[in-house]
């Protein structure tokens, strides 16, 4: 059986289902491919909302990625009770020093963006491509063939897919990408990344901290109520994994200096790698790369699925304002994406791993140099406005 389309999406996490969306509202025939149906079901959703648990994979998102997705209709569906503003962040270099201190009504802002679940912001997508009738083909993808008019995707039950554009969102280990003949520059952190959620003692007032410590970099994310979520980006993961729910808890709340006071485990822990990686190119024939497929950033500034949202929105740009007799798939066409995202990707990626090697240095000398560099803003309101700026976009 063949099905042709405008786009083919493969890839049905966040970024490729919000691509979906966005480029059916744009008035493309879309086509969005995972191995795996999600369960999200108007029952699955109004039961996530009576549910208790957290889910451990937490997202910042930036007020600027909220807007768009606010005018898809997508933020309006989620569950606003587990959607957390950030009202302010601190950041500590070292035990004892000045914290870095950002707050919302320093760029006369609302906030500085929002924290979430994956889950919550899932089902929103979900429903939204739901009720715009996008199909969703399921199963596993055989071979992908690149000709000059048209790919041709063909799935292992015989299906066959054909469209003038495909769009890898398809994740760090993209398989499109390899099919495509594109390589990717890698880069392993010698730390490891552990999540998990906790109850507080005291209320975090919708304030992010984040300390560089010894071990590595921990990071604590307001959710509603008195709970958070932590990222730890640390040597000693193996360890923090071994320990139970209530050392596990001492040990963050200690490692924090006890800023919330203490705290109870309420999600059990979880460890990722951690990789800086770049495609060799954002697209290919008849190819756009978004989200992790094109690029995976250090997750100390959280900015990985924003990065990947930002990518659908100018896709989405260059795709609605080309000159309608233009084919989709044209590399002159693609080429306006690659030039306008390299930029963007290219600069957090050199911030996370730039701050990532500064913060991990013990030396003397750059201990010192950082603790400074890490207060001088605060001393700066036109310097920190810049920088909160940046931020909110």
């Amino acid at each position: 059986m063949q099905k042709q389309y405008d786009i083919i999406i493969v890839g049905a996490a966040l970024v490729g289902t919000s691509a979906a969306v966005e480029l059916t509202k744009q008035g493309f025939k879309v086509a969005l491919v995972d191995r795996k149906m999600p369960v999200f079901s108007s029952e699955a959703n109004q039961a996530n909302k009576n549910n208790e648990n957290w889910d451990s994979r937490i997202y910042a998102i930036s007020p600027g990625n909220a807007d768009w997705l606010k005018s898809l209709g997508v933020w309006q569906k989620m569950d606003a009770a587990r959607v957390t503003d950030i009202c302010g962040m601190k950041i500590w270099a070292d035990a004892n020093t000045e914290a870095l201190n950002f707050d919302a009504d320093d760029v006369h802002a609302e906030n500085l963006g929002y924290i979430l679940e994956n889950t919550n912001l899932h089902h929103a997508l979900w429903a939204t491509l739901q009720d715009l009738g996008i199909e969703v083909i399921v199963g596993e993808c055989d071979d992908l063939d690149f000709s000059s008019e048209m790919v041709s995707l063909s799935m292992q039950d015989g299906t066959r897919l054909m469209a003038p554009l495909i769009v890898a969102a398809d994740g760090g280990s993209s398989w499109v990408r390899e099919q495509a003949g594109l390589t990717q520059d890698k880069t392993v952190y010698e730390h490891v990344g552990v999540v998990a959620n906790f109850e507080t003692e005291l209320p975090h007032h919708g304030v992010a901290r984040q300390w560089f410590v010894e071990d590595g970099i921990l990071a604590w994310l307001p959710l509603s109520g008195n709970k958070i979520s932590i990222v730890f980006s640390s040597k000693n993961a193996e360890a923090l994994m071994a320990m139970d729910d209530a050392a596990l808890a001492d040990y963050v709340a200690q490692a924090g200096g006890y800023a919330l006071g203490n705290m109870r485990c309420i999600t059990p822990a979880a460890a990722f790698p951690l990789v800086k990686q770049t495609a060799s190119a954002l697209i290919g024939d008849r190819l756009a790369l978004i989200g992790d497929a094109a690029h995976q950033v250090h997750p100390m500034a959280g900015q990985g699925v924003n990065l990947g949202f930002r990518d659908v929105v100018e896709l989405v740009h260059v795709l609605a304002e080309r000159n309608p007799l233009a084919d989709i798939g044209d590399p002159f066409v693609l080429r306006r994406y690659e030039r306008a995202r390299k930029a963007d990707v290219l600069g957090m990626q050199g911030l996370t791993h730039g701050l990532y090697g500064v913060f991990d240095s013990q030396q003397a000398w750059v201990k010192a140099l950082r603790n400074w560099a890490l207060t001088v803003p605060n001393h700066s309101a036109t310097l920190k406005r810049s920088l909160m700026k940046h931020a909110l976009i």
